[in-house]
């Protein structure tokens, strides 16, 4: 009797731990929820019109036609689709990064504004007929959303959709439309898919091991049915260095998701000079990636400097699939000054700057350097960048000051002005001088809802002039 009363104890307490554990994962886990439209768009693969590798404009055939209608994946912040969610400018013409922790549900409301019927099929997660997002007999739910329509998927994250045993604490997969495949994908409908381990994740689904993330696509948009002035090869759909914001903190541990896709002729061989990466248990700087492929690699940020990154295939590299990413150093000493506004395109025909001293010694006199960003990567200098000031300011005291403009056409085609100190003289008599070229820089957008910029892209000198 008391034999089979502590059996049955036992029994009993082993299905409490198994109801507890099953609770437990069950609060941990998180309904992830997007809101994301198909929209029209109108494409441009090369904003600056140059090629930002070596100073010099777009080469032929790629030059007579760089902007294009496409189809992007745009997300919301709330399911009234008005405000768009800011996205990274590395993103390009991808779709946002949807994010899960194994256990996790994604849901996603889907409004098509298109002109064409589409749907949302993901790569790597658990799902049922009705949300495959994949038009072929039988048809389910979901597969074809009419121009107007809306659909709301349900994803699964489950073990399979996370990183194997030899992977990092996160992998990447694709989604994209997959009515018509092939003609959606190279339209531009298409966007990653980011799942980390259980545990592993932070609150908004990122990985708690590392401080930086990209994501990188390598295909060939088609816009002329073969012809070689309308194949662009494209990083997140940007050529001959036009792909912004690849910019990491010297010392970060820095993810990089990989992807492929198209068609035969899409064979590509991500490399990056001047860092190794670690594929699993490798370290190389070459990656393989085939249509369809997803690889996800490390990278230790070691080496400050801007570097090449590019497919290695040489056709590819000379029709400007490249772009650079730079490793910056942070600062190592206080400013003195703070650049807090200025009015370059209100009143076009008279620049003016406010500057702040920001130092605790009252300053006599000071010189600045400023530059044009007249595309996200493309860093020019003005025929007189230099600006000055010999009236004083004190602690904390702000000073604007002025300078001739320009034509408002001019003015209206720099997307930035980038400002930082030569030389700052103190009353004391000491002073304070750049030790490296733009270092303390600011920049004063046109659009103030501009991200900062975290590190200056190489200002543009022609190398190979005629």
């Amino acid at each position: 009797m008391r034999i089979q009363r502590a059996l049955g104890l036992g029994l009993w307490l082993i299905f409490l731990s198994f109801l507890f554990s099953f609770s437990v994962c069950s609060c941990l886990a998180a309904t992830r929820h997007y809101y994301i439209a198909a929209e029209d768009v109108t494409w441009n693969y090369a904003p600056s019109g140059h090629n930002l590798l070596n100073g010099t404009p777009i080469p032929q055939p790629w030059a007579l036609k760089v902007q294009w209608a496409k189809s992007r994946f745009i997300e919301y912040t709330d399911d009234s689709f008005t405000t768009p969610k800011p996205q990274p400018d590395w993103l390009g013409i991808l779709g946002p990064m949807i994010r899960a922790e194994v256990g996790d549900e994604i849901v996603v409301d889907f409004l098509n504004r298109s002109r064409r019927g589409h749907d949302i099929h993901p790569h790597g997660l658990r799902y049922d007929k009705n949300n495959e997002g994949s038009l072929y007999l039988p048809v389910a739910k979901g597969a074809f959303v009419p121009p107007g329509g809306k659909y709301t998927y349900h994803w699964f994250a489950n073990a399979g959709s996370g990183p194997g045993p030899d992977q990092p604490s996160s992998i990447v997969w694709w989604y994209h439309a997959h009515v018509d495949a092939a003609v959606e994908i190279n339209a531009g409908l298409l966007g990653p898919i980011i799942v980390t381990a259980k545990g592993q994740a932070n609150p908004d689904g990122s990985p708690k091991d590392v401080n930086r993330e990209f994501v990188a696509s390598f295909m060939i948009f088609d816009e002329m049915g073969g012809k070689p002035a309308g194949q662009f090869y494209a990083i997140n759909g940007f050529i001959f260095g036009n792909l912004p914001g690849l910019a990491m903190k010297q010392g970060d541990k820095v993810r990089w998701y990989l992807l492929g896709m198209g068609n035969e002729i899409d064979v590509h061989t991500p490399h990056w000079h001047g860092k190794t990466v670690t594929d699993g248990k490798r370290n190389t700087d070459v990656i393989e990636l085939l249509p369809g492929s997803m690889v996800t690699v490390d990278m230790l940020a070691d080496n400050p400097g801007t570097w090449m990154f590019h497919c290695h295939v040489e056709d590819h590299m000379e029709a400007g699939m490249m772009a650079v990413y730079t490793v910056y150093t942070p600062p190592t000493r206080a400013c003195p000054l703070a650049f807090v506004g200025g009015d370059f395109w209100k009143h076009p025909e008279n620049f003016t700057l406010t500057v702040k001293n920001i130092s605790d010694k009252p300053i006599t006199s000071l010189g600045l350097t400023s530059e044009m960003l007249l595309a996200p990567q493309d860093l020019r200098r003005p025929f007189n960048p230099q600006w000055s000031s010999a009236k004083p300011i004190l602690p904390g005291q702000e000073q604007t000051l002025e300078r001739p403009g320009t034509r408002a056409a001019s003015a209206q085609a720099v997307l930035g002005w980038v400002f930082f100190p030569d030389a700052v003289k103190y009353e004391d008599g000491t002073s304070w001088r750049a030790q490296s070229e733009g270092e303390c820089f600011s920049v004063i957008w046109r659009d103030q809802q501009h991200p900062d910029l975290p590190a200056l892209p190489p200002r543009q000198i022609e190398m190979n002039a005629d």
